[in-house]
């Protein structure tokens, strides 16, 4: 199937659902730089490759934002696609929330898939069309049904990693002192980096970063890790169990915060939440949006931490000259 079916086949399904525009980002269901096979939604509808980019398409016209890294790589890769290159940046090239602002019409309906636009995108979205009281409509990944042959979502096993410095029941105390600076009764993880940096624990979810799909919802008393069912083994299990860690499937964590009580506050950094989890926080619950806590814990190095990446790079240079 060519780029031009694709996209056919894509406005149909806009059109059945009422939608006048769709957006189609690169990022997974945690806002990260990398992702996995499954999330290469972009890549597939608009034949652009590049790690960076954002889809457009109207049901008359599809444009894609990419930056200067990538502009020799988009217009040969877009050629015959009947897709417009923006060339972010440059003289005269509109913003994405500018181009919708000019293009959907008044009362218009804006889609995409709400797993994947970060709350940060979403809301700025929203500001650059409410002017036309445009509606964001984050519930249908229209991807999913043009794509027939589309990987499944990873679950490579999850382990346990040693020497970090700072135990995992350690880490999880830090944070809930954190929490209780923000009198926050809930803290939500969406970075995979951080859930890993917090948990002691990796993975081969995306090629070239050891970390797995999950998210971390932290009361003050407990934490549930919402994971792929096949990649925790018993082992790992069990070790979580043992510092207060219970597990859920991956895509229970909307569930657990549409069932957050009224009247609790709940710490979540909109950088990396994705749009669909922070309108599941119910009406009555308070939600803070701030950056993560973890950020500046992990950019102080404990001793264990520091040896272990004079390690590294001894081995990498060994490599390196070796090569």
């Amino acid at each position: 199937m060519v780029i031009t079916e694709r996209l056919a086949q894509l406005r149909r399904s806009m059109a059945q659902h009422g939608m006048d525009g769709y957006v189609v980002v690169t990022d997974d269901f945690h806002g990260s730089e990398y992702v996995g096979d499954y999330f290469k939604a972009r890549a597939y509808l608009s034949g652009f490759t590049g790690s960076a980019g954002t889809l457009v398409v109207l049901p008359d016209r599809a444009a894609l934002w990419t930056d200067g890294r990538y502009f020799l790589q988009a217009a040969d890769q877009l050629a015959g696609s009947g897709i417009e290159l923006m060339r972010m940046g440059q003289p005269n090239v509109p913003t994405i929330p500018a181009f919708l602002a000019e293009q959907l019409p008044e009362g218009g309906a804006l889609g995409f898939d709400g797993r994947t636009v970060s709350s940060s995108f979403a809301r700025t979205l929203e500001k650059a069309l409410a002017a036309k009281h445009v509606r964001l409509t984050g519930e249908q990944d229209l991807v999913d049904g043009v794509w027939p042959d589309r990987p499944a979502l990873s679950d490579k096993p999850v382990w346990e990693l040693a020497g970090c410095g700072l135990t995992r029941s350690e880490k999880l105390a830090k944070l809930r002192e954190k929490m209780a600076e923000s009198d926050a009764a809930y803290l939500l993880l969406t970075s995979l980096t951080e859930i890993a940096w917090t948990l002691n624990l990796r993975g081969g979810d995306v090629a070239c970063t050891p970390v797995f799909l999950g998210f971390l919802l932290l009361t003050k008393e407990d934490a549930v890790l919402c994971a792929r069912a096949g990649a925790v083994g018993e082992e790992v299990k069990a070790s979580l169990a043992a510092d207060g860690v219970r597990l859920a499937d991956y895509e229970g964590i909307y569930g657990l915060v549409r069932a957050l009580p009224r009247g609790t506050r709940v710490l979540l950094d909109g950088a990396t939440a994705n749009y669909r989890l922070t309108q599941s926080v119910p009406d009555g619950a308070e939600t803070l949006d701030r950056p993560s806590p973890i950020v500046p814990m992990k950019a102080v190095k404990n001793a264990v931490e520091q040896e272990n990446l004079r390690r590294a790079h001894l081995a990498d240079g060994i490599a390196l000259t070796r090569f």
